[in-house]
């Protein structure tokens, strides 16, 4: 069943019109709420492909004196681990063809204070349930570790519900074109 809706949302999002001013508004969202304001370390995501674009948020968190971290798998049984990133040019091709941290260039992190973890997904329901890739690396990190946590989403792409197993763990809140969602 999820793999059917994967499928589904990976077509409508390939397929959303107007997709840079949707990027635009959704990292303005992000960047002006007091989420962002208030956190001292960002834990964001290298975009790919049709997912909101995620750089402006890294440009502007380096920008703004953020520390700014990065996931890097460290296998493919659903471990990852962020590293601390002072230039794009600390990223490089990784695992799964995603932009990660040059772990010859990056120290990993493994303590947390009064951080904002930007989670990836291809929708979000409205009790911050999400349908991610299916290999488990969020939900498996923000077991491990109690941190906020915001997803970026198209709003055309909230769902009313998602199937949702015990091992599934809910953002705060989900950051959309139109708005943010307190879930």
């Amino acid at each position: 069943m999820k793999n059917d809706l994967r499928r589904q949302f990976k077509a409508k999002r390939a397929n959303i019109a107007h997709k840079a001013e949707k990027d635009r508004l959704i990292c303005a969202h992000f960047l002006s709420s007091a989420l962002y304001k208030n956190a001292e370390q960002i834990l964001c995501y290298s975009s790919m492909g049709s997912e909101p674009d995620t750089f402006d948020i890294i440009r502007c968190a380096m920008e703004d004196g953020k520390k700014l971290l990065l996931p890097r798998c460290e296998d493919k049984n659903g471990n990852m681990n962020f590293y601390l990133i002072k230039d794009v040019s600390d990223l490089v091709i990784g695992t799964f063809g995603i932009k990660e941290p040059d772990i010859k260039k990056c120290e990993p992190v493994f303590e947390f204070m009064n951080a904002l973890c930007v989670v990836p997904g291809l929708t979000f329901d409205k009790k911050g349930y999400r349908l991610g890739y299916g290999k488990g690396y969020y939900d498996r990190f923000l077991e491990k570790f109690t941190i906020k946590s915001a997803g970026l989403c198209y709003n055309e792409l909230i769902s009313e519900s998602i199937p949702a197993d015990e091992y599934d763990r809910p953002v705060n809140y989900i950051v959309t074109d139109l708005k943010i969602i307190n879930t």
